[in-house]
């Protein structure tokens, strides 16, 4: 009976799942026609940032549990941070280029490849080079501090690139406008097209988050049923269900043929975890937190390789190629494989 109820909320977190995302994406698209922005930049912003309500919710849960006699619980929150990045370009993406090849715009190869390399790389010199006297790697506060005015920064400058973007576009057509002030009923009209837009965004994540939570929960039962062991179970799918939003909004945004909205939400997701949930946790925790070997020598230099790997995939002919997707897919299951080797 109970393997019967745990198939029963896999299929049910599936649905939800499909179904906030379909929302989310539509939702996303909306704003985009309505702020005449590209959906990149949709993508890059607001769906990323909801898509990583999962990792913030674990990493901050675990920011705060942390004390200054047991600070090895902030682990959970770098070695969530890190996985997710992985995630997210191997796993994500090249399930996706599996799907259909992902076209990347200019913007994505100019500038936002390039800062998510750069995040990536600032976060591992950073690792490096902060000592503390018992001579143990680590993030400290100020650190944190400094990735979170980087993410204030970093979404302030993408909506006002944004907005420059947007006026450039309307000023040709303004010249030749000759339409009055809105009425009444155009502003009522334009004020429930923005409700609709915003409230499917919302209802598309709250799904997304429950379906997360009944398929990896009604997952975690079965495995457990079956004789997996909780350790291949906590590098499997609790790992995974963390990634899933991402996962599926970008999914069903490859399939609708929405590839800006694909590749910025892995893209923005990546500095998003890094800029605001890094950067919070690291300054919730007293002290910093402390970085492994293991995350310091393997899992931080694999993170930044598969930023660097995703901008020179996407910069030689601006697209990630099927064949470069099933590379990412070789990779990320090559690095679980070793996970579960080393923590056997």
């Amino acid at each position: 009976m109970e393997i019967l109820t745990s198939i029963f909320y896999v299929v049910l977190g599936a649905a939800a799942l499909v179904a906030g995302g379909e929302a989310l994406v539509r939702g996303a698209k909306r704003i985009a026609e309505k702020m005449r922005i590209s959906p990149l930049v949709v993508g890059l912003t607001i769906v990323a940032c909801c898509t990583s309500a999962p990792e913030m919710a674990v990493s901050f849960s675990a920011a705060l549990q942390a004390t200054p006699e047991n600070p090895g619980v902030a682990d959970v929150a770098l070695g969530n941070v890190v996985g997710s990045n992985i995630c997210n370009v191997f796993l994500i993406l090249g399930v996706c280029a599996l799907i259909r090849p992902l076209s990347a715009s200019r913007q994505m190869v100019r500038r936002e490849n390039p800062i998510m390399i750069a995040v990536s790389l600032a976060t591992f010199l950073l690792a490096i080079c902060c000592v503390r006297p018992d001579g143990a790697h680590c993030l400290p506060r100020w650190s944190g501090a400094l990735l979170l005015a980087g993410f204030v920064f970093y979404e302030w400058w993408t909506v006002k690139q944004a907005s420059r973007e947007q006026a450039a576009t309307e000023a040709p057509s303004q010249e030749i406008a000759t339409s009055g002030e809105p009425t009444a009923a155009q502003t009522r009209s334009a004020a429930l097209e923005w409700a609709v837009a915003l409230g499917a965004v919302a209802f598309g994540l709250a799904l997304l988050v429950v379906g997360a939570k009944f398929f990896v929960g009604g997952a975690v039962t079965i495995a457990r049923t079956i004789g997996v062991s909780e350790l291949a179970i906590g590098l499997t799918l609790v790992a995974l269900g963390t990634s899933l939003p991402e996962l599926t909004v970008s999914v069903i945004a490859t399939l609708r043929g929405e590839a800006d909205v694909a590749v910025g939400n892995a893209v923005g997701s990546n500095v998003c975890n890094i800029l605001l949930i890094l950067g919070g946790t690291v300054l919730l925790v007293p002290g910093g937190i402390g970085i492994a070997a293991q995350s310091l020598y393997v899992d931080l230099p694999i993170m930044l390789g598969a930023a660097a790997l995703c901008g020179w995939f996407c910069f030689t002919g601006y697209k990630i190629q099927r064949w470069e997707g099933a590379v990412f897919v070789a990779a990320q299951l090559a690095y679980s494989v070793y996970l579960m080797q080393f923590a056997a």
